[in-house]
């Protein structure tokens, strides 16, 4: 009897090895053949349950579940780990079953539930002192966070990741150069620096020759933006063109080309700069093509080429008009796509209902006419309910498109004065003058085709809108006004948000009625917040107005006063937190605009 016990706790020791053994087999191949690491995890799944070992179990639906996300297939990924929630098991098998949930919600874009996932993972995980576990997962919040432009939550998160991640040198430089991008987007040049030599070590270690190109890019950049050496960036643009013809990389080969460009622009090495920038031409798409059209025809300027350097203007500006095109097409469509599976999903429910209903009316012969009674009743109520719920869609639908529409919009007039000022500077041969316009020309354009369909912008995004936009009028009007610009420390400029380009009417509705016949205008920008509610305040010292009922027309037709109170009215109604509202003092020595927002 004894023997008999002995030789069963033997096999059972060697069950749990073998199914170790599969799934450390289905891991390695998981890279190389899919098919075969699902071969290799089926059978460690089929064993876990003929020993009902739980544990076991959860690690094979963990394995398979990664599997199935790497497949895209995330309905099946998903109906595993949460399998897996439902049970009690070890704390680093549910840290990484969240980590899972987390990656699949990354992955359909739904960034505040994967953030959600990620961070209950990490929770856990930290407890368990996995630390190539909790790499992974404070690395995908550091991304998180930078898509959504979190950079202080990225950089937290990366910085954490960076110190556990010495056990693996090739995650560390992934690592490395992530949290470089989020250090130069804060402008935190020392710590890029440090941190992107660093990972230049580490990629020449392991011959790292596709990262290797991504750094000497990145450094092209840097030393051309930041004005810190242009040769460094000549030599280490042309080291990337080296190994991206080198490792094949044809569709990132036009930004580098553009960078070498730029820093020869910069160089004032003008024939130079126009070589490189033609062979970034080839190939190149969406906005790096305007980013190569702006720096060509920068190039000609230099030349004094004005007539080229047109041309290129042109061309810049025909790309950035396709893009926003494109860009309002894919709105509609995805708005229309929303509404067509809204109402497929709306048809299935009442085809199910009815099936439900007339399965009820088959067993339950005694209560037919009940049953009917009750299908024509609930038929009616979702046909009026489907119906209303059409025309709420419809009219929203509307009104999303109308106001995504109308932000694009910029008054021609206006434009049109601009650009004849700035050519006027060109061939007046003007170059500071002309140069500076033209940078808060484009600066402006940039902004408001960027940002229109998007909701909300930062404070640092609407004060370079503002200044660009009142620079270019005080062109127009000759320097008659004059503007100051002012975010109290209480605010954070590239944290807190305001509605989108809410503010520049007001500011335009300053300059053409209030400062009319003043040729000494001021007008006074100010941010600042009071018991977390964020305030601008827009003051000029014009003649003022009496207010009537039909005030609400005195703003420029693409942006008045119905336009806004209707832009926030939807934004009130979309974002639960959200609450905006507009308050306006107005005396015979001038008006002040009081713009008021509260989340929560």
């Amino acid at each position: 009897m004894f023997n008999v016990l002995n030789i069963n706790a033997q096999d059972g020791i060697n069950t749990l090895d073998n199914i170790e053994e599969l799934l450390l087999k289905s891991k390695e191949l998981t890279q190389k053949h899919i098919d075969s690491s699902f071969f290799y995890v089926n059978k460690a799944i089929k064993s876990s349950k003929l020993i009902n070992n739980d544990t076991l179990l959860a690690k094979s639906q963990l394995q398979k579940s990664s599997l199935h996300i790497l497949k895209k297939e995330f309905t099946k990924s998903d109906s595993l780990l949460q399998n897996n929630l439902s049970k009690k098991l070890p704390k680093y098998i549910k840290g990484q079953t969240l980590h899972n949930i987390g990656t699949i919600q990354y992955y359909k874009q739904d960034f505040k539930k994967a953030l959600d996932f990620y961070l209950q993972a990490a929770k856990i995980l930290e407890q368990t002192k996995n630390n190539k576990q909790l790499v992974s997962t404070y690395s995908n919040i550091g991304a998180i966070n930078a898509t959504l432009k979190n950079y202080k939550n990225a950089q937290l998160y990366l910085e954490r990741a960076l110190l556990l991640s010495d056990f693996n040198e090739v995650i560390k430089l992934q690592i490395l150069v992530n949290l470089s991008n989020i250090y130069y987007n804060q402008n935190l040049f020392d710590k890029y620096t440090e941190t992107i030599f660093e990972a230049e070590k580490i990629a020449k270690k392991h011959n790292s020759k596709n990262i290797l190109s991504t750094i000497y890019t990145n450094l092209a950049m840097y030393f051309t933006d930041q004005g810190v050496d242009y040769d460094l960036a000549v030599s280490y643009g042309k080291k990337a063109i080296s190994l991206r013809k080198e490792l094949n990389t044809k569709n990132t080969l036009q930004v580098t080309y553009n960078n070498v460009g730029h820093a020869y622009l910069k160089k004032k090495e003008y024939n130079k700069a126009i070589m490189y920038l033609d062979s970034a031409t080839i190939g190149a798409q969406g906005n790096v093509k305007t980013y190569i059209y702006n720096n060509l025809k920068e190039s000609y300027l230099g030349l004094k080429e004005y007539k080229t350097a047109l041309h290129y203007a042109d061309l810049k500006d025909k790309v950035k008009d396709s893009i926003t095109n494109e860009q309002q097409k894919e709105s509609v469509a995805e708005l229309t796509e929303k509404y067509e599976s809204e109402k497929k999903e709306q048809r299935i429910h009442i085809l199910d209902t009815q099936n439900k209903l007339q399965a009820l009316t088959i067993k339950q012969q005694n209560y037919l006419i009940t049953a009917i009674f009750i299908f024509v009743l609930l038929l009616v109520i979702l046909g009026y309910f489907g119906f209303k719920n059409y025309k709420i869609q419809q009219q929203l639908d509307k009104i999303l498109l109308q106001q995504k529409l109308r932000k694009t919009q910029l008054n021609p007039h206006f434009l049109f004065n601009a650009l004849q000022s700035i050519q006027n500077f060109i061939h007046q041969n003007d170059k500071e003058k002309s140069s500076s316009y033209l940078t808060s020309y484009s600066k402006l354009i940039r902004l408001v085709l960027e940002k229109s369909d998007d909701d909300f912008i930062t404070v640092e995004d609407d004060k370079i809108a503002l200044e660009s936009y009142l620079n270019l009028q005080s062109l127009n009007y000759n320097n008659k006004f004059s503007y100051t610009i002012s975010i109290d420390d209480s605010v954070v400029d590239d944290f807190d948000m305001i509605p989108t380009l809410i503010t520049q009417p007001f500011v335009e509705n300053a300059i053409l009625h209030g400062l009319k016949n003043n040729d000494k205008g001021i007008i006074s920008v100010k941010y600042y917040k009071q018991n977390s509610i964020l305030y601008i305040s827009i003051t000029d010292n014009g003649k003022g107005f009496k207010i009537k009922k039909d005030d609400s027309k005195r703003l420029h037709k693409s942006m008045s006063t119905d336009i806004i109170q209707e832009q926030l009215k939807n934004l009130n109604r979309t974002f639960k937190n959200f609450k905006g509202n507009i308050k306006v003092n107005t005396t015979p020595k001038g008006t002040q605009v009081v713009l008021s927002f509260t989340t929560t």
